[in-house]
């Protein structure tokens, strides 16, 4: 079955009966989550289909476990870095709170890509950081934000060819071997490009006055245009990250990258809960090797969205769904008693997370003529 089609529930093991709403493809993910799913059901239905939570539970193994792997690559990037918070981010990593619902409840993949990204920094620039950086993006193609920066180095169009050759002649020989159609599968990936929606970028501002009636229906194809202003708008932040920063330092690099992110989840039409575990790791790198004093930002952004997550997903009822089937329904009649209350926290929420990440821009902005040369190596 083409995943980038219509996929219908799958009896047994699907539990939230909103697959495809709209009509809309079920995913629009590269081929590698497709692909790492349907291996993981492969195995499900190798034991016998003994009992959906069995596949959940397999569901859950790469992601949890790159997590975990995340958190220690994030603890050696700054113990091989001399940074005494090495131990401090690795704690903080473990033990949030919304990694752990992300990764071990939800279910969201990002830590998988988040975790190339960080083993790109940990690699001395050339081609092994164009590879990580290649895989990155073939996890989830979010990555491909952070290709210029990362390519940076000895060679650098050789590692730009790594960083975006591996996901594109990936994608195409597995959609060519598996027979899946091509004009399909491109027409679902571009149609994420401008795909609007509640979102914890500025964005939220349209569609939250769509809701309230101030915008009429009509009035939201705005996102058909302007729904791409984040691509070049990312553009620039890469050129800014390479003029104030300069790819050629540690410091330049992740600052450069952070410039980017925080451009990606101001002015993308669309932003979920998860997109915040890339400014995350990076902003943790930040903190504690050269930016003490944005501790506090950090946990500002880090409880802004735990609290997004918990109002979005209805006190996390629907994660209960697979061993209590009620959860949904409790989920659905509290939804209709507070719903106007509902969406103007979140509304409220999304401009809280925007004003912080404006407040992030602007210090890095301050910080633009700041140097600092590579602490050497431990081993």
């Amino acid at each position: 079955m083409n995943p980038y089609g219509i996929i219908p529930s799958a009896p047994g093991v699907s539990f939230v009966n909103n697959i495809s709403a709209g009509g809309n493809p079920t995913i629009a993910y590269l081929p590698f989550w497709p692909l790492l799913l349907g291996g993981l059901y492969q195995v499900y239905a190798f034991l016998g289909s003994p009992s959906p939570l069995v596949y959940y539970f397999l569901l859950k193994q790469p992601i949890i476990i790159c997590d975990i792997l995340l958190a220690y690559f994030l603890y050696r990037y700054l113990e091989r870095r001399g940074s005494d918070k090495a131990s401090f981010v690795l704690k903080v990593w473990l033990f949030s709170p919304f990694n752990i619902i992300l990764s071990g409840i939800w279910g969201m993949f990002d830590a998988i890509p988040m975790l190339f990204v960080v083993l790109a920094l940990t690699a001395r620039p050339g081609a092994y950081r164009g590879i990580w950086a290649g895989l990155a993006t073939f996890a989830k193609s979010i990555p491909l934000i952070y290709t210029i920066p990362l390519a940076r180095g000895p060679k650098a169009l050789r590692n730009l060819a790594l960083a975006l050759g591996i996901p594109v002649v990936a994608s195409l020989a597995i959609v060519w071997l598996t027979g899946w159609s091509f004009s399909v599968f491109g027409s679902t990936l571009q149609s994420t490009l401008a795909k609007g929606g509640w979102s914890l970028s500025l964005w939220e501002i349209v569609v939250y006055l769509n809701y309230a009636g101030v915008i009429s229906n009509s009035g939201l194809g705005i996102y058909a245009s302007a729904g791409y202003v984040w691509i070049a708008s990312v553009g620039a932040a890469t050129a800014l990250g390479y003029k104030w920063f300069g790819f050629d330092t540690e410091r330049g690099v992740v600052q450069s990258l952070l410039l980017i992110t925080l451009t990606f989840l101001l002015l993308r039409g669309q932003v979920n809960e998860q997109y915040a575990i890339y400014l995350f790791a990076l902003m943790l790198i930040d903190v504690a090797m050269w930016s003490p004093q944005r501790r506090g930002l950090f946990i500002a952004s880090l409880s802004l969205i735990l609290l997004g997550v918990v109002t979005n997903n209805v006190l996390l009822l629907r994660f209960l769904s697979p061993v209590y089937p009620q959860a949904l329904t409790i989920e659905e009649n509290i939804i209709a008693a507070v719903n106007p209350e509902r969406n103007a926290l979140l509304f409220l929420q999304a401009m809280a997370f925007c004003a912080l990440n404006i407040y992030y821009f602007y210090a890095l902005y301050k910080e633009r003529h700041v140097r600092t040369e590579d602490p050497l190596l431990l081993p």
